[in-house]
């Protein structure tokens, strides 16, 4: 595993990943696991979602449930398990965001679209604080999650990150998120971003009609340790994530498509540069 420090929400997502493998192909059915450790019904679940750590007495008895007999294997989820126990960072996000959180920090591949804003970790901190303002609260302090969101920057663009997909609806470099100050801020940021060699970024041009992302927000976020995909979905007040291969392939599928339908990236920077010029 090595020895880069990973926050604990990341681990308890990749321990509940593995411990979800492992039940599969033992073909352990979820009664019996909560019968055998006296777990309330939904507590599997939100294991297997990262919601929630094992101790290392349930990590040894579902090892034995699961009849792991391959000890690399069993180490390494003692590993896993031992490093999501410990005290996690303060939270700065809402609860139900913190899982993407976790998620979008163990992805090596992550793909976003959104018809209308920036993706959330390439937001200029303007931008994401004017976003994360709630008007209807003005009593909450959101600085610690515009932190987060500059923070989650840093590292995509910090040369080693992720490789990232954006794809962007023209919309997104019209509407004057925080003033238009803040727009042409954001548009230089995004087109510095543009350049990094793991970030490609498109924008769908108006011109382009309809097409399959109208309506509709998203990201794909591709897992290799251990190997996973989600699609992950916000609303106002809550988030879904999906990780059935039956959801998740029509959502990279989509995302293929919006990918061809949008201009290419010669062309976006193109558009990102007159869009600049004109907010001048």
């Amino acid at each position: 595993m090595g020895t880069v420090q990973t926050w604990p929400a990341v681990r308890r997502v990749q321990v509940g990943l593995i411990l979800r493998g492992m039940r599969e192909r033992a073909g352990v059915k979820p009664k019996d696991i909560a019968a055998r450790l006296d777990w309330y019904n939904s507590k599997l679940t939100r294991v297997e979602k990262g919601e929630l750590m094992v101790s290392a007495a349930e990590v040894e008895e579902l090892l034995r449930m699961f009849e792991v007999n391959d000890a690399g294997e069993a180490d390494r989820l003692r590993t896993l398990a031992k490093e999501a126990r410990r005290r996690d960072r303060p939270a700065r996000v809402p609860d139900w965001a913190a899982t993407y959180v976790a998620l979008e920090s163990a992805a090596t591949e992550i793909k976003s679209y959104d018809a209308e804003l920036v993706h959330g970790a390439l937001q200029t901190e303007t931008y994401a604080r004017a976003i994360l303002s709630d008007p209807l609260d003005d009593t909450r302090d959101v600085e610690p999650a515009v932190a987060e969101r500059v923070e989650r920057g840093s590292r995509i663009l910090d040369g080693e990150g992720p490789s990232t997909w954006c794809v962007l609806g023209e919309a997104a470099l019209y509407r004057e998120v925080g003033g238009r100050d803040a727009l042409r801020e954001q548009l230089e940021h995004l087109r510095c971003a543009a350049r990094k060699p793991n970030v490609a970024l498109q924008v769908i041009p108006f011109s382009a009609g309809q097409h399959i992302g109208l309506g509709s927000s998203f990201v794909v976020l591709h897992l290799t340790e251990p190997v996973a995909t989600y699609a992950y979905l916000e609303g106002l007040t809550g988030s879904d994530y999906l990780d059935k291969p039956s959801h998740t392939s029509q959502y990279v599928r989509a995302f293929d498509t919006l990918r061809a339908a949008a201009a290419s990236e010669r062309e976006t920077l193109r558009m990102l540069e007159n869009r600049i010029e004109d907010l001048a």
